[in-house]
């Protein structure tokens, strides 16, 4: 009997320690391997043990941790989650959207990214040795261009804003109270401007120690005598301003954003500043112009706590947006019919993710979001760090393939020449901006699920007979059809495009044996700052056969793309192709792919050669290869709508159109002859008077056959918005 007992005993306690091990595992589920049969230790065979004793539980094969109201609630398995519609969040260091993913989840072939190391790479914080880091090393922060950071760096960022001494005496007061706009004009005038505050200021606190008061606002001004009181007026009317401009450049200084710079003029939106608040932009993906004003004020009226845990959920929404394969962002709202026969709302999916990542892991202060980070563990490339949560539910329209389609609101367009007969801009005003909105068909419905701004084409700068002319770059009206989407896609520039447009500075020029200039692989890519972005789909003109088979045409040379360019996004022109944020673009074509039938092609093949010469320097481009291809089963639909055109001419102006020359007082043609051009395009001849100065037309035509890089830069930006 006590042997039986003594056995019993020795059963209960292996059964414990089995289930210990079945379940005392991370928080986080990791790649770590799991224990094997070996590992544990057998129990000795007892005769028949009491038919109350438990048996050992199972180990889970592919364990996820459930959270829910900040903890973890249980382990269950991941296959099980992602079925009972769980989002189920990679947190790891190797995440990436799935454009840039090299294995099929289908089939499990992998077929390799070349862009994917690179990405990763600079989500890490990681500056690769090549022309992708030396860009990286200067934007610093690339989540406005399309990379987010992981939270492996975001960790480190958010521990090093944690422990700023300085942050305690940050006064946002100033910044909160200020309802105005601040932008950057020059830097002798900013310094003129604090000037004057400082001395307008020094003189109220005189006014104030001399009537014994604490405040402006209690002065007796009948005291003050009356050539005086403009004075006083004039730094009430100006104080809130500096005020905040002063709380600004604290804030900015405590958190190292004037390292390596000079050092700021206080009170005053001077360059040094400018660049800061730029920076500071980046940082918190912010779409500004380094002024104070509208979102950028906002985030500097949070804490260097808060503003780090405001990334930590937009990594943490942009990566569920991605893991559940959904669009809507509250960009369109409306209703659908559902099979009940009822009308059901467009969710914001985006919203809702976010509010439910918040609650599920308690993100609801920087010291838990901190906490949640630190609880991470070690974040390194190769670990798997997954958590599993209850997201909102998936709208009935949803399911493996839909029946997307998309289509372009061209908005307002002016076909007219925007330059006068001085070379004067002419105001072309436009009220309604173009847009990308994503439709899918149900139940006989069309829904708008998200709408993107994006651009169309306009005046743009061409090389016509060795001179930089003007030329309109249509955006070709109609439906067309996408039959590919390229991952990091390559630019190849066409034979008109200037050969100093495909240069950069060499940043190590004035060193022995190095150029001046370098072939801008960024323009032509693959890169984040290339020219078609990270993602691009070409649209193909095409035939649809009786049988509703689709025969695919040919390339207009239009696409719709990525744009590092982030604030020209509805407010300038393209040369016909339609550019979209990065990350906007990275999130919508990762969902078309994720809902049609596709074949990965991989990286895609090529051998493109072109001497670029500048200054009486040539200067070989060679590109090897190009994007990552993924080709569509079925080609998906786009309609580019007209829009409403506005001014008098009703088409586009089809020749070139010279550039006005400020020195000749002309528009000069690349012969050197001077014409008259009106707002509908024509051109007449006209006659310079003899001391004009009209230089002779050398081999290229024109007056030099080029064109400096800042001052087309300068007149690009110039250009109709």
């Amino acid at each position: 009997m006590l042997k039986v007992e003594a056995d019993v005993t020795r059963l209960l306690q292996t059964s414990l320690a089995l289930l210990l091990v079945a379940t005392a595992c991370d928080r986080f589920s990791s790649a770590e391997p799991e224990p094997t049969q070996e590992d544990i230790e057998e129990p000795e065979p007892v005769d028949a043990p009491p038919a109350e004793v438990a048996q050992p539980t199972e180990a889970l094969r592919d364990p996820v941790p459930f959270w829910e109201g900040g903890e973890v609630a249980r382990e269950i398995e991941r296959r099980a989650a992602e079925s009972d519609g769980l989002v189920v969040l990679e947190l790891g260091e190797d995440w990436v959207p799935y454009l840039f993913s090299d294995r099929d989840p289908q089939t499990g072939e992998q077929i390799p990214n070349a862009f994917r190391d690179t990405y990763l790479a600079l989500a890490r914080g990681e500056i690769p040795d090549d022309h992708h880091g030396e860009r990286a090393s200067r934007d610093k922060y690339l989540e406005l261009y399309g990379i987010p950071p992981t939270l492996g760096l975001l960790r480190e960022r958010f521990r090093k804003a944690s422990t700023l001494s300085c942050a305690a005496d940050l006064d946002l007061g100033p910044l909160e109270r200020f309802t105005g706009f601040v932008a950057y004009r020059d830097n002798d005038r900013a310094r003129r401007d604090a000037r004057r505050f400082n001395t307008l200021e020094r003189q109220v606190r005189r006014w104030m120690e001399q009537q014994h008061v604490a405040a402006d606002a209690e002065l007796d001004e009948s005291r003050i005598p009356d050539r005086e009181l403009g004075k006083l007026r004039e730094y009430r009317d100006r104080r809130d301003e500096v005020e905040a401009i002063r709380a600004a450049q604290a804030r900015l200084q405590c958190e190292g954003y004037y390292e390596g710079r000079a050092r700021p003029e206080r009170g005053a939106l001077d360059w040094v500043t400018h660049e800061a608040l730029a920076e500071f932009e980046r940082r918190h993906r912010v779409f500004g112009w380094g002024f104070i004003g509208r979102e950028t004020i906002e985030m500097l009226r949070k804490s260097p706590t808060e503003v780090e845990r405001e990334a930590v959920l937009r990594m943490l929404t942009e990566r569920a947006m991605h893991t559940m394969a959904v669009i809507e962002d509250g960009s369109r709202t409306g209703t659908f019919v559902g099979a009940d026969g009822q009308r059901h709302p467009i969710p914001n999916l985006e919203e809702g993710l976010r509010e439910a990542i918040v609650s599920s892991l308690g993100l609801e202060t920087p010291e838990s979001t901190l906490a949640f980070l630190e609880g991470l563990g070690e974040l390194t490339p190769g670990r798997s760090v997954r958590v599993a949560l209850r997201g909102p539910a998936l709208p009935e329209y949803y399911g493996p393939e839909m029946a997307l389609s998309i289509e372009v609101d061209r908005g307002d367009v002016w076909y007219d020449f925007p330059f006068d007969a001085q070379g004067r801009q002419r105001a072309q005003g436009v009220q309604r901006r173009p847009r990308v909105t994503v439709f899918t068909q149900y139940r006989g419905q069309r829904i708008a699920l998200a709408r993107f701004g994006t651009t169309i084409g306009g005046w743009r700068s061409e090389l016509v007979d060795g001179t930089v002319m003007w030329k309109y770059k249509q955006s070709e009206v109609g439906e067309r059809v996408w039959s590919r989407i390229v991952a990091a896609p390559v630019w190849l520039p066409p034979e008109s495009t200037p050969h100093r447009e495909l240069l950069r500075r060499n940043p190590r020029r004035g060193r022995p044996g190095e150029p001046k200039y370098l072939v801008n692989y960024h323009e032509t890519g693959p890169s984040y700052a290339s020219a078609y972005g990270l993602v691009a789909a070409y649209h193909l003109t095409f035939a649809e056969l009786p049988d509703g088979r689709i025969r695919l045409g040919h390339d207009e040379g239009i696409r719709m793309h990525g744009s590092v360019d982030y604030m020209s996004i509805m407010r300038r022109h393209s040369h016909g192709c339609h550019r979209m944020h990065n990350h906007i673009a990275v999130r919508l074509m990762s969902f078309v792919l994720r809902h049609r039938p596709h074949v990965r092609r991989g990286q895609q093949p090529m051998a493109f050669r072109r001497n670029l010469e500048v200054d009486g320097q040539v200067f070989p481009m060679a590109i090897d290869q190009g994007g990552y291809v993924f080709e569509l089963v079925e080609p998906l639909r786009v309609n580019v709508l007209e829009g409403r055109i506005l001014g008098e001419r009703r088409t586009p102006i089809p020749h070139a159109i010279p550039k006005y020359d400020e020195e000749v007082g002309a528009y000069l043609m690349p012969d050197g002859s001077a014409v008259n051009v009106d707002r509908l395009g024509n051109l007449t001849p006209r006659t310079l008077p003899v001391d004009a100065g009209v230089p002779d037309a050398g081999p290229g035509g024109g007056r030099d056959g080029g064109v400096d890089a800042g001052n087309l830069q300068a007149l690009l930006e110039a250009l109709p918005m």
